[in-house]
């Protein structure tokens, strides 16, 4: 199935591009700034026109990069024809449900303050968002140029 395999890759790539870009520390203290400050410039300083740092577009990307990971995990990618079953897809499919999983917690943790997520979940997933974004990245970048790219 090449549209899933080209699906996983601009997934990968995106999801790791929206997870580098997201700020690791997503409380921020207004009070800290000078009074002035705020009057002159309204906000302006918390605003972020990205597209990477919409929260539609983070949440769209995370579930289908979640979807589309999962679903490749059944479905290797192969030139030949004689696919391996899980090892040629598994390591972009791991990273981008990882990815996809980390945007979506990130969007819940964000839009429903009230609910605390368990500590494991903040110490696996948002301590390392750059890293899981940089890791989505490569491995997209290796899949694509590498499509049946086994390590052994």
């Amino acid at each position: 199935m090449v549209q899933l395999y080209f699906l996983l890759v601009l997934l990968n790539i995106v999801a790791g591009i929206v997870l580098i870009s997201t700020d690791n520390s997503t409380k921020l203290d207004v009070s800290d700034f000078d009074s002035d400050d705020k009057n002159k410039n309204s906000n302006s300083f918390l605003e972020n026109d990205s597209i990477f740092t919409n929260e539609t577009f983070c949440l769209v990307t995370g579930a289908l990069c979640t979807l589309v990971s999962f679903i490749t995990l059944f479905f290797a990618y192969s030139k030949t024809g004689k696919p391996i079953p899980v090892i040629g897809d598994l390591f972009p499919s791991v990273l981008g449900l990882a990815g996809g999983l980390t945007i979506l917690l990130d969007y819940y943790s964000k839009s429903f303050a009230e609910h605390e997520l368990p500590d494991f979940v903040e110490a696996v997933f948002f301590n390392n968002k750059k890293y899981i974004g940089f890791g989505c990245i490569i491995a997209a970048v290796i899949h694509f140029i590498i499509p049946g790219f086994i390590v052994f």
